[in-house]
C-alpha cells in the first residue's frame, strides 16, 4: 500500500498548525488539527501526534 500526507494552512492563517505522521510498518496514520487561532496550537498538535506514535 502506498500512502502520502499533505496539509495546507488555508487562506486565513499565516502558519499551518496541523501535524501528521504515517508509520507504515505499524499501519498507523495520525492526523491532528492545530486549532488555529488558539495559543500554542502547533505545539499541542505535534505533541498529540508524537504521543500516539510513540505509545
Amino acid at each position: 500500500m502506498k500512502v502520502a500526507g499533505l496539509s495546507d494552512q488555508g487562506r486565513v492563517r499565516r502558519q499551518n498548525e496541523d501535524a501528521w505522521d504515517i508509520e507504515g510498518v505499524q499501519g498507523l496514520w495520525v492526523l491532528s488539527d492545530g486549532m488555529g487561532g488558539h495559543a500554542a496550537g502547533e505545539v499541542a498538535s505535534r505533541l498529540a501526534v508524537r504521543t500516539v506514535v510513540e505509545e
